[in-house]
């Protein structure tokens, strides 16, 4: 039995689901009714990862021919920055909080993959973007929905 690229695909979307919400796991506000708290939003995506991923898994051993995996050099390289970048994320909202850390994110992944696809881009439209992009988010979470993002061990 050969292993099927949507087999590979759908596992490992399952266990970053499954990652996920061991992390998420770890926050200290319980999800209520008066008050979802930061638990909810990733917890459906880890939900939506681990459903999509185990989906991806079943029609990769429905499939009767295996698809030719193939992974280049420099996709390998930018997933595994990716990876980087959201582990450093990470780190950086626990540090720093969601203020900071989220322009930071934004911008070195917005200007790596604009480098990388050729994309000619000026520094000041990136930052303004990673800024734009993190007070959409800010102002959908904390005053539209009520609720809190990480505000960083630095600042507590």
């Amino acid at each position: 039995m050969k292993i099927k690229r949507d087999q590979v695909t759908g596992l490992v979307l399952v266990l970053l689901g499954i990652v996920l919400m061991a992390m998420i796991s770890q926050f200290k506000k319980p999800i209520t009714a008066e008050y979802p708290g930061p638990k909810l939003m990733p917890g459906i995506a880890a939900l939506g990862l681990i459903i999509c991923g185990a989906g991806i898994f079943v029609k990769g051993c429905r499939q009767k021919e295996a698809d030719a995996m193939v992974i280049s050099k420099k996709g390998l390289v930018r997933m595994l920055i990716t990876f980087a970048a959201l582990w450093l994320y990470i780190l950086g909202l626990q540090f720093v909080g969601f203020l900071i850390a989220t322009p930071f994110l934004v911008f070195g992944l917005t200007w790596y993959f604009g480098k990388a696809s050729g994309v000619e881009l000026k520094p000041l439209m990136v930052v303004v973007f990673s800024i734009a992009v993190t007070a959409v988010i800010w102002a959908m979470y904390v005053p539209l929905f009520g609720m809190e993002l990480p505000v960083g061990s630095l600042f507590e």
